[in-house]
């Protein structure tokens, strides 16, 4: 019985330890063996500001004789306008000292209707190695982009509308040595003129006028977590030792279990309903012991009394006993088993 305890305690030991091995393997993989860490190196930032001044006829009553006017106007009226001049101002900056800067960039302006889009022209690549340009752009003639759109739609055959936009698309690219590496960045602002009809009127909407692109140099380093890797390889010792001992106690187990011989099983055989198996006999026995002949004699009292009969094996000798309040009723044999 001593081995079957300590067997037990043995099994429930392996198992805690099992368990705990398995967690902590579960929680060591949720630490990554690498880890990729970003560094800013440098940043840079393109910005396009766009300007216009537009030309007022006169007399007028909305601008108030004006005969020129800028953004502080939030409204163009299309019918008022002469035409618009434009200027687009471009600015590159760095937070790094700048060497071999080279910035290549052209204009593209794109006739746009709702049926076809047309490319009027596209600027020679102009090559400068200033971060800071300014450009006078081609002069918006409302009338001469009417006279075009109208040829288009004759060709075209399509439903002719007021409604139809200029874009006007610098592409900007920038190269550029620092000591932090080399810049590479391509900036396309574009600026789309549209001519509208609204319950306002017909008008010109000119947007956006302020557009930015940023950029950033990085250096990526992969660093390695040397600890997880031991506390991996812990956690899978742990385990392995933790399922071997469970395994073993668990055998051991088996191997010490008491089993009874076949000769026991026969007497038990007609009144295995009735046996109840214990491991020990309690501590606080009835004051009464009355010693029977046999099992057949427990048995029949155990009917009467209506108690299971306790078998309780101590290596060779096997003890069936009632308890009924102050009486125990008792039979004692001895069998070979086969782990005796």
């Amino acid at each position: 019985m001593r081995k079957i305890k300590k067997t037990t305690a043995l099994i429930t030991i392996f198992a805690i330890l099992t368990i705990v091995a398995l967690m902590t393997c579960y929680v060591v993989h949720q630490t990554p063996l690498e880890e990729a860490k970003t560094k800013t190196l440098c940043t840079y930032e393109g910005t396009a500001d766009y300007n216009y001044l537009a030309l007022i006829k006169t007399p007028n009553l909305v601008y108030e004789n004006k005969s020129v006017i800028g953004p502080e106007y939030q409204t163009l009226y299309t019918r008022l306008v002469r035409h618009i001049n434009l200027t687009l101002t471009f600015s590159f900056n760095v937070d790094q000292p700048l060497t071999g800067v080279q910035i290549n960039y052209t204009i593209t302006r794109i006739l746009k209707a709702p049926a076809w889009t047309h490319k009027i022209d596209k600027t020679e690549p102009n090559i400068t190695s200033r971060t800071r340009i300014q450009i006078s752009l081609p002069t918006i003639d409302k009338a001469l982009l009417d006279q075009l759109k109208a040829e288009i739609d004759a060709e075209v055959g399509g439903t002719s509308t007021t409604a139809y936009s200029l874009e006007i698309s610098p592409t900007f690219t920038i190269r550029a040595n620092t000591t932090a590496g080399k810049i590479f960045h391509v900036f396309t602002p574009t600026l789309t003129v549209s001519f509208q009809k609204t319950e306002k009127g017909e008008i010109i909407v000119i947007e956006p006028l302020h557009q930015s692109s940023t950029g950033s140099l990085v250096k990526t380093e992969k660093l390695t977590h040397k600890e997880v890797v031991g506390q991996r390889y812990a956690s899978y010792v742990l385990i392995a030792a933790a399922l071997a001992g469970l395994t073993f106690s668990t055998f051991f187990h088996a191997k010490t279990k008491p089993k009874i011989g076949k000769a026991l099983e026969k007497v038990i055989a007609p009144y295995r309903d009735l046996v109840i198996e214990t491991l020990e006999i309690p501590k606080t026995l009835p004051p009464t012991t009355i010693t029977v002949k046999d099992l057949k004699e427990l048995a029949k009292i155990a009917e009467i009394l209506a108690k299971p009969i306790l078998h309780m094996a101590e290596k060779q000798e096997h003890t069936f006993y009632i308890i009924d309040e102050d009486v125990m009723y008792r039979c004692k044999m001895r069998f070979q088993s086969p782990e005796s």
